[in-house]
């Protein structure tokens, strides 16, 4: 009996002490409107995760193969002896266009312009899809720019570029 006298006078004095500028109400018209049905998908919307990522056509040897055509170790990256990771970001659309191309990380001396200007000459990707229908999704890539290594290499005037394929 105590414990439920408690809570309404606990209830009681946080209403009382609450002022108009407190509480919203909404028009009847507005509580529980419909804003969109379960399934049905934003035409706009970007997903960060999809059943079928979208990928570079031709596959993971035909990225590496864009990236060695491509890609160019920066002359005064070269010159400092910048080495280390890019990272990007980007949207591939449910076109296969690369849209918002941003740098997450970057390690300077021309490698971040590097990256995003070889994103740049990228073909259309193949599309990512949701429920078999094809949708905008998010990517992540790194890049990553070695003086010395032994990973996959891009051998450019005695500079080599590491290459990693799409974070999926």
């Amino acid at each position: 009996m105590k414990k439920s006298t408690l809570l309404l006078a606990a209830l009681l004095f946080a209403t009382l002490s609450c002022s108009d500028e407190d509480f919203s109400l909404e028009p009847l018209d507005q509580v529980g409107r419909v804003v969109g049905i379960a399934g049905e998908q934003n035409s706009d919307e970007v997903f960060l995760i999809v059943e079928e990522p979208p990928t570079f056509p031709g596959g993971v040897d035909a990225y590496k193969s864009h990236l060695l055509t491509n890609l160019k170790y920066p002359e005064r990256a070269k010159n400092e002896g910048i080495e280390g990771n890019v990272f990007v970001s980007f949207v591939v659309t449910k076109e296969g266009k690369l849209e918002d191309i941003t740098l997450v990380k970057g390690i300077g001396s021309g490698c971040d312009e590097e990256a995003v200007r070889m994103l740049l000459t990228s073909p259309d990707w193949l599309p990512g899809k949701q429920r078999g229908r094809l949708v905008n999704a998010r990517m992540s890539l790194r890049v990553a720019f070695s003086l010395s290594g032994n990973a996959t290499q891009v051998q450019d005037e005695g500079a080599q570029v590491m290459i990693s394929t799409p974070a999926i």
